[in-house]
Order: structure tokens, then C-alpha cells, then sequence
């Protein structure tokens, strides 16, 4: 996606002067062939949770990044994709909140921090391996997140997008853990310790007070 669309995708009403170029996209690449199984349903918000510490909540008022949801995602997808979100609500206990919110209310609300996630369903751009890519932009506090959802298969689309929650959160790869570059399931199930250290590392924040998974 070209820099000037990234921009319009966020905010299409808006006309910003260009500073600079995008910021380097980040792409998760696929490491391990389709050939896991095919998930089942989709998790209530309580099961999407299970397996996290369980810390006092934060009484500080949430810093709040407003994501948008292309209605291009199939109702399956839609609900990884909030399955996703609440876990990383639970991770970050108040500090800081995802919410998904209407293209129009974000207009209104929040129009310069906004993340939008696109569908993209056939090959574009990019690696060919490639599962996700978030783009950036200086002049932006958002970005778009695409989601190559034909090359995802049978992996855990809702595994992607924490990936991809954690760039929002300003994360870059890792050699491991859920923000590892290349995908595999056991790294992208869940929001590891050693992620929740970075996030609260980065924010000056107490780690005591965030969740993360505890078999990660």
C-alpha cells in the first residue's frame, strides 16, 4: 500500500502534508507449512483469558488505542479478531485498552490514533511467506495492519493478530515469543512474560500490574 492510501485509510477525510516516507513496514512471515488443524468455533471472552495471571487492576485512567475492523473479515474472523483484543485487555489491566470502534465513531473520536485492520485476500506486496504486515507512518500515531487471511490457512488467525496488537503497542520483532518475525503456533499462542516485560519497560510501568500467560 502506498504511503499516500495508508494515510487515507485512516483518515480519508482528512488531507496531511506528507513528512518523510512510511515508516519500514514489519511483516510476520509464515515458519511451518498449513498443515494445522482447523479451529472450531470461537471463544467467549472469559475463555480467550484462560491461562493469565491475575493481577490487582491498574486504577490509573486507560490509555485507549481505537482499532478499526474492514467489514471485509467474515463474522469467524471478526470474533478471532476480538478474541485477540481481549486478551491483550487482560494483559494490560487498565493501563492501557483496545477498543474496537466504528470507522464514523473514530472519525468523531480519536482521528489521529486510530489502527485500521484490512482483509487482503489474494497476493500482494511482500514476502510471499508473508502471514501480516503493519505499516506506519511519522506524521500518524496509527497505522494500517493488512492480514493476508487466504495465506493464514489453517493457523490461528486470532495468534496473528496479538502478534500484530503488539506492534499497535509499539513493539518490534524478537527472536522469540509471541513477537518472534517468523510464525509458529507455540510462539503466537498467547502473550508471553518476556512481551509483557517490553510493553511495561517501554511505558515506564510497573510489570507487577500487567497479566501474561503463564505456561508461555
Amino acid at each position: 500500500m502506498r504511503c499516500e492510501n495508508m494515510i487515507r485509510a485512516i483518515i480519508p477525510w482528512l488531507v496531511l502534508p506528507l513528512i518523510g516516507g512510511c515508516e519500514q513496514p514489519q511483516y510476520l512471515s509464515a515458519d511451518t507449512p498449513d498443515k494445522l488443524p482447523v479451529l472450531q468455533g470461537t471463544s467467549n471472552a472469559r475463555d480467550a483469558v484462560s491461562g493469565y495471571t491475575s493481577h490487582p487492576r491498574a486504577t490509573v485512567r486507560s490509555e485507549v488505542i481505537a482499532l478499526a475492523v474492514a467489514d471485509t473479515f467474515s463474522p469467524y474472523e471478526r470474533a478471532q479478531i476480538a478474541r485477540a483484543v481481549d486478551k491483550w485487555n487482560v494483559v494490560l489491566n487498565g493501563f492501557v485498552r483496545f477498543e474496537i470502534i466504528a470507522d464514523e465513531t473514530a472519525a468523531k473520536s480519536n482521528p489521529n490514533e486510530l489502527w485500521v485492520f484490512n482483509a487482503k485476500q489474494g497476493s500482494h506486496a511482500g514476502p510471499s511467506n508473508a502471514l501480516a504486515v503493519v505499516k506506519s507512518h511519522p506524521a500518524i500515531s496509527g497505522g494500517v495492519i493488512d492480514i493476508y487471511v487466504r495465506r493464514i490457512g489453517r493457523r490461528d488467525l486470532g495468534g496473528v493478530v496479538l502478534h500484530e496488537l503488539g506492534h499497535a503497542l509499539g513493539l518490534g520483532h524478537d527472536n522469540s515469543g509471541l513477537m518472534a518475525e517468523k510464525y509458529h503456533p507455540s510462539r503466537q499462542r498467547c502473550v508471553d512474560k518476556k512481551t509483557v516485560e517490553a510493553v511495561a519497560t517501554q511505558r515506564g510501568l510497573p510489570l507487577a500490574q500487567f497479566n501474561w500467560c503463564e505456561d508461555g
